[in-house]
């Protein structure tokens, strides 16, 4: 069961506060950016075009090489779709529960689900996914059904960066952690937004 709250100012434009099962949950929706979308369609055309010169090309063979090789062309295509329609329908679902930071990523019930228990969760923190150092001149097609490789939050899981929120910018990511703060232990919020240490 699902049960939309009204929207909140505090959380931002496109963060909606929820209940899931009784589990207060924060839903991050799709960014719908024009420009995304219209490369991910250009390049949706471009790779139906070579799939449809390589389906002529390999059509009338029936050997192993040439239908593995369709199938991997399907498989490449089908990709490119489902990055398309998550820029337009795509949504994270934020929360924490069981002892557990969750964030569920996908088209309405078709999502993934990654889990990361809070006691090895450290320096949550809100940046500008435009800025940020490692992602720096990597801009991408987003495809939701994948862990996020840059987002406006980000935290620390053992040796590993873990980002989500890819579609917002800092001042949505900031939202996200000073949400999450009260949720989290301590010890994972220490140096939330860089602002110091939580009181």
């Amino acid at each position: 069961m699902l049960m939309e709250q009204g929207y909140s100012a505090a959380l931002g434009p496109r963060l909606r506060r929820q209940y899931r099962e009784g589990v207060e949950c924060i839903r991050i929706l799709p960014r719908r950016s024009w420009k995304v979308i219209g490369t991910s369609l250009l390049a949706i055309l471009v790779a139906t075009f070579k799939d449809g010169l390589a389906f002529r090309r390999f059509n009338d063979r029936s050997d192993w090489f040439s239908d593995l090789v369709l199938l991997g062309l399907a498989a490449v295509w089908l990709l490119w779709f489902v990055a398309f329609a998550s820029e337009f329908f795509g949504t994270e679902i934020v929360s924490v529960q069981h002892g557990e930071l969750v964030v569920s990523r996908g088209i309405g019930r078709l999502r993934r689900t990654f889990r990361y228990p809070v006691r090895e969760i450290m320096e949550l923190v809100g940046t500008d996914p435009a800025t940020d150092e490692d992602q720096k001149g990597k801009g991408r097609v987003h495809n939701i059904f994948f862990k996020a490789k840059s987002g406006a939050a980000r935290f620390e899981f053992g040796f590993k960066t873990v980002y989500f929120a890819e579609t917002l910018d800092e001042a949505g990511g900031e939202a996200i952690a000073r949400w999450l703060q009260p949720r989290l232990p301590r010890g994972a919020c220490e140096m939330v937004l860089g602002l110091g240490y939580a009181g």
